[in-house]
């Protein structure tokens, strides 16, 4: 699939609905200070598909994921921590580790999104690892890739697949997206 990320689009997209019921909503500011618009926007590029939150938190990726409402956002975290209070028709939020989750329906999942803690690089390479094996395709968007994150930007400058560093149109403390499998042609304009 060819998926041609149009920055004004995504800097001028509106998630306020969204932000609206979120446990953090000063967590909504402009793209370039906040990854959720660009989540909203390349969850349109899909239709009755899965997409993982991987480090849930409050919930505020995942409800940024969500925007398009023919998807099902699939939240993980191992800890509740606030976001399951929050009532959104395509998101259901899970208390354990993804990769043993046998409900998933990996043919159908198209984009995963890792956040985690400690941000030390450790967690997604085994996370990316598990994903390589299972051979799995699609988007894979990686938070907190910039130089405040060292371990994480190590990682991240290892990472053999396509990669794009989006932090302008995304979070200020850096951003990438993965083209895992080389699933999808990805464009900028």
């Amino acid at each position: 699939m060819k998926i041609e990320i149009n920055k004004e689009h995504v800097k001028e997209l509106d998630h306020s609905h969204l932000r609206d019921v979120s446990i953090n909503p000063n967590d909504w500011l402009p793209a370039g200070q906040s990854e959720y618009r660009l989540y909203a926007y390349l969850s349109t590029f899909f239709n009755k598909t899965t997409i993982l939150d991987i480090g849930t938190r409050t919930g505020g990726s995942a409800l940024a994921l969500s925007y398009n409402p023919n998807n099902h956002v699939r939240s993980y975290d191992l800890v509740e921590q606030g976001a399951s209070a929050i009532e959104k028709d395509n998101v259901t939020w899970h208390i354990g580790d993804f990769m043993e989750d046998e409900e998933i329906d990996w043919d159908n999942v198209s984009i995963v999104m890792i956040d985690v803690d400690p941000h030390d690089g450790s967690q997604e390479r085994v996370m990316m690892d598990w994903l390589r094996e299972k051979g799995w395709k699609g988007l894979l968007l990686h938070d907190d890739i910039g130089p405040g994150w060292p371990d994480i930007q190590l990682m991240w400058d290892e990472i053999p697949e396509e990669k794009f560093d989006v932090t302008e149109i995304a979070h200020m403390s850096g951003t990438g997206l993965v083209n895992f499998g080389s699933a999808h042609e990805i464009t900028f304009v």
